[in-house]
């Protein structure tokens, strides 16, 4: 297995449920940020995955600002990983509830 697939694989079985899981309970925000600034890993602990970020890896940072502000930091794979769970809350239909009358 090529180290692409095991990419693939680790993005799809482990880190997009992680994602949703962290989503869903107001752990990482629901929508991309578009102000991401990029840099070598700093050691610290990645937002996703609670592994570090090691100084040969590029670390994805991300500043919440509001209530909530903190600094996310992500792996490539692992950033790519909420953004596609967050593309996908943003595709799902908001359930509407019924009128019980």
């Amino acid at each position: 297995m090529s180290t692409t697939d095991l990419m693939l694989k680790r993005l799809e079985q482990e880190l997009r449920p992680i994602a949703r899981q962290r989503i869903a309970n107001g752990q990482l925000p629901r929508e991309v940020l578009t102000r991401v600034s990029d840099g070598c890993g700093t050691g610290r602990l990645c937002s996703l995955c609670d592994r570090p970020i090691q100084p040969d890896e590029p670390e994805y940072q991300i500043e919440r600002v509001g209530a909530a502000a903190q600094t996310l930091r992500f792996h490539r794979v692992c950033h790519y990983a909420w953004q596609l769970e967050c593309a996908r809350v943003k595709r799902r239909p908001r359930l509407i509830p019924r009128n019980p009358h």
